[in-house]
């Protein structure tokens, strides 16, 4: 019995010692892979500091209108017609960003806007690393990928410089980007997992049909490269990548509907004229590594044609057009560059075999990346609700309660930066807000009377004249100040944080 005992005894013993060894082994293992991407970790560390630290600046109009969109949709459901301002009351609207709305407001509701902005940080961080992941797994050098990742951080930074719904867009393009990437070097069903993205895509921004055409071109390649062989070999496979993503656009509650809106986005000519993101990229300090990325790009292709898949060329040119076409689309390009340029720039790179081999250094820069990024979020959430909020400041709402309390039914004239904002805090404004952040349910006209406004142009004072409170941001709305406050009993309720809220009193029936 003994003799049996003490093998049963050492087994159990010894049991943990195997785990401890796996636990070791995957411990040495990531510390192996860490030391080999060392310089990527500054990289992605300088660009998730970047943006966390920033957050203030991060909160534009399409911030709150996110989370007031989806603190609509959950207490009254879905919308179909606006009843939160004035100038499109009773107007269609198609809320195709709910889904997007509804994560955002969720986050809110959990911790403020710090959570919601930090699921902001979050997004778009991630988007960046898994960018650099990829063009790593396609056989890029650290090099080539830190070089390549400088213009597309600064690129994508403006880009994601604004909490928004299309905040989580960026992953899905990533996802989608490296899946289709994937089947053009060994074709698998795995490839089909863009379906499922481009449906939750198509609920959370308007951006999926971006996706939707990297898919169809992608069909569009595969059976390019296989025309040779029979029909039955690859039309089905090519047809079901051509015809599904289209599909997945409608995807949404607003099925019968969400053709109208993709219309109304891409062809309204009010958007070029007076939306600054709309308009097509012109060269300047901001544009600069666009352009020389771009050429950067083009003189690869060229180069290093054997390096590059065709459908990575594809993507290249439809995103580097999209850029062109209008500074909104820049930010793609910016990732689709820093996915697959890399390969490409390793050709014409001399080999630098003696780089990072100080393992002391490495692991210091490592270290100190990751302790960067963990310091910074902590000390950022760590931040009161005012730090995030400080272009929106409290005394703007005093303000407004104030002349509210005088009259009920007052009318307000906000900047769009300060109205959708204004709707969430103050619910009763409801209905009596002039306009705000959902350019795609004005009509040209009413886009271009915003900047007659703004600009005094001659019958300006007709145009506000039923609005008793105005809320507006310094700058070019400064002028528009100035002559409200030259009429009789116009006054300064609130000054300060770059906007100026005006009351005046109003004619009854006005």
């Amino acid at each position: 019995m003994v003799e049996h005992a003490q093998p049963i005894a050492d087994r159990s013993v010894s049991a943990p010692l195997p785990r401890r060894g796996i636990l070791r082994r995957q411990g040495g293992r990531l510390g192996a892979w860490s030391l080999r991407e060392t310089l990527l970790f500054p990289v992605v560390a300088l660009y998730v500091v970047t943006l966390a630290l920033n957050l203030p600046r991060e909160l534009f109009s399409d911030g709150w209108y996110a989370i007031l969109g989806g603190s609509e949709v959950v207490r009254h459901g879905l919308p179909s017609h606006d009843t939160l301002t004035i100038w499109t009351h009773g107007r269609e609207w198609i809320d195709q960003q709910w889904l997007g709305q509804l994560f955002f407001y969720g986050l809110y509701a959990a911790g403020g806007v710090k959570l919601a902005l930090l699921g902001h940080v979050v997004a778009a961080g991630s988007a960046f690393t898994l960018a650099i992941v990829v063009a790593r797994w396609r056989g890029a050098s650290m090099r080539s990928a830190c070089w390549i990742s400088l213009p597309a951080m600064f690129l994508l930074i403006w880009g994601s410089w604004n909490a928004r719904a299309q905040s989580l867009a960026f992953v899905l393009f990533v996802l989608v980007v490296w899946l289709l990437i994937a089947d053009a070097r060994k074709p698998s069903r795995r490839v089909f997992l863009v379906f499922p993205l481009l449906a939750l895509w198509a609920n959370i921004h308007g951006t999926a049909i971006t996706g939707a055409a990297l898919v169809v071109l992608a069909s569009l390649s595969y059976a390019y490269e296989r025309r040779r062989e029979p029909l039955k070999a690859w039309m089905p496979r090519a047809a079901l990548m051509f015809v599904t993503p289209v599909a997945c656009l409608f995807a949404t509650p607003y099925a019968g509907t969400i053709a109208t809106y993709y219309h109304r986005m891409l062809s309204n000519p009010g958007f070029r004229d007076y939306v600054v993101e709309w308009r097509p990229t012109s060269p300047s300090f901001q544009t600069a590594p666009f352009f020389l990325l771009a050429l950067l790009a083009a003189w690869l292709v060229g180069r290093q044609a054997s390096r590059l898949l065709r459908i990575e060329k594809l993507f290249l040119g439809l995103t580097l057009v999209m850029g062109l076409q209008s500074m909104r689309g820049v930010v793609w390009f910016a990732v689709v560059a820093l996915m697959v340029i890399p390969v490409a720039l390793d050709g014409v790179l001399k080999e630098n075999t003696s780089a990072m081999r100080f393992g002391l250094l490495n692991r210091s820069l490592v270290a100190l990346s990751v302790t960067g990024v963990v310091v910074s979020l902590a000390g950022v959430a760590a931040k009161p609700a005012s730090w995030f909020e400080r272009d929106y400041p409290s005394g703007i709402l005093t303000a407004v309660a104030r002349a509210e309390a005088a009259n009920p039914h007052l009318r307000v004239f906000s900047d769009e930066q300060y109205s959708d904002w204004l709707l969430l805090r103050r619910p009763e404004l409801r209905g009596r807000v002039a306009y705000d952040a959902r350019f795609e349910l004005l009509t040209k006209s009413q886009l271009q009377n915003i900047v007659d406004i703004r600009r005094r142009v001659e019958g300006w004072r007709a145009a506000v004249a039923p609005y008793g409170l105005f809320v507006l941001k310094k700058g070019p709305e400064s002028a528009m100040a100035t002559g409200l406050l030259h009429e009789r009993g116009a006054r300064v309720l609130y000054r300060g944080h770059g906007v100026v809220v005006i009351s005046r009193p109003v004619e009854t029936g006005k």
